[in-house]
């Protein structure tokens, strides 16, 4: 029996992605979400890459996450990431009247 002739709780006809082929639209959208990540928060990738272990393979790494946080920055790609963790910094440290200030 083919895997089409397979009965599933909701049949639908024809392809359910577009193009119909799904592993392919699958894969697509998984690249555009790390390319799209890779360039809006370099902060990120440099700040895991300070935390590896040292190593001469590492050192060569925190060079590469250095230029590149600096060349998204360069363009403005770091923007909204920063601006939204400068957001972030002052809700973390508002408090209520009267209320003391949390201890670090």
């Amino acid at each position: 029996m083919a895997r089409r002739d397979e009965e599933f709780p909701v049949d639908l006809p024809g392809h359910t992605v577009l193009g119909g082929h799904p592993l392919r639209w699958a894969s697509g959208a998984i690249a555009t979400a790390t390319l799209f990540l890779a360039a809006t928060n370099a902060v990120a990738i440099d700040g895991w890459a300070a935390e590896l272990e040292p190593t001469p393979a590492v050192a060569r790494l925190n060079a590469a996450t250095a230029w590149w946080r600096a060349a998204t920055d360069r363009v403005g790609l770091g923007a909204p990431r920063a601006a939204l963790h400068t957001e972030w910094k002052k809700a973390e440290a508002a408090h209520l009247p009267g209320q003391a200030a949390a201890e670090e």
